[in-house]
């Protein structure tokens, strides 16, 4: 039988220390130094062993500072329907929060892609929100929101920092159904860096529009998610 590669074993013996609680999120691993004299391996395989760790999303590299592990990622899975970030934070136990970095009324002609997926005259107005999205008060996503006037004339501003979701179902019976989703890969602009609080990671950018009955367009939405805290399952159902 074929031995398993001594970096896949280091990796291994870390991963469980981070699955099992021993090693916390935001914890400095050791060095490649340490890794070396405590599994007498040479530093090329103390290294292979911390980059297939960074690979697979459990610890982040800084050059000149160390490996620290990451909080674990959240996964979204989508199958035929949508759910708020809210409901997916409930549904792996962690709590959502929002923090809110603008509100504003806007004419359609501000935001043209939005307008265009609303399919709204240039003069129409519409609700703009923009919030870092949290998860156990660790930031995992940017979120531009827009939603027309028409279909929500008020809007409570004290509430963005909660679920919105829960807010238009409870407050105003809406039930936006989402129709679905367009996914792209991107490098973070150094605003994003540090609204989000990390150094170099990919986004993982998800755009959708949403309806509520009869068939009417209420929402355009783009997140930013933070790759190496956020991911996304597909399923496809009969």
């Amino acid at each position: 039988m074929k031995k398993e590669p001594l970096y896949l074993t280091i990796a291994q013996d870390i991963m469980e220390m981070i699955q099992n609680g021993t090693l916390r999120s935001g914890e400095q691993l050791m060095t490649e130094a340490q890794l070396c004299e405590k599994y007498h391996v040479s530093r090329m395989t103390a290294n292979k062993a911390l980059s297939a760790l960074a690979a697979q999303g459990y610890i982040s590299r800084t050059a000149g500072k160390g490996s620290f592990v990451l909080e674990p990622k959240v996964t979204k899975n989508i199958g035929t329907s949508g759910s708020s970030f809210s409901a997916d934070m409930a549904s792996v136990g962690k709590k959502a929060g929002a923090i809110l970095m603008e509100y504003r009324v806007i004419r359609a002609e501000e935001a043209p892609l939005a307008a265009e997926q609303l399919r709204l005259e240039a003069q129409e107005l519409l609700h703009y929100i923009f919030r870092i999205r949290t998860s156990n008060d660790v930031r995992i996503a940017l979120s531009h929101t827009y939603i027309p006037c028409k279909y929500l004339p008020a809007l409570d501003v004290t509430i963005l920092e909660g679920s919105l979701y829960e807010y238009l179902n409870n407050t105003h019976q809406i039930y936006p159904i989402v129709l679905d989703h367009n996914f792209s890969a991107l490098l973070p602009s150094k605003k994003q860096q540090e609204l989000l609080q990390v150094d170099s990671c990919a986004l993982l950018k998800s755009s959708h529009t949403s309806t509520i009955e009869p068939d009417l367009l209420f929402e355009y939405t783009e997140t930013y998610y933070a790759g190496s805290r956020y991911t996304y399952h597909f399923s496809r159902t009969n």
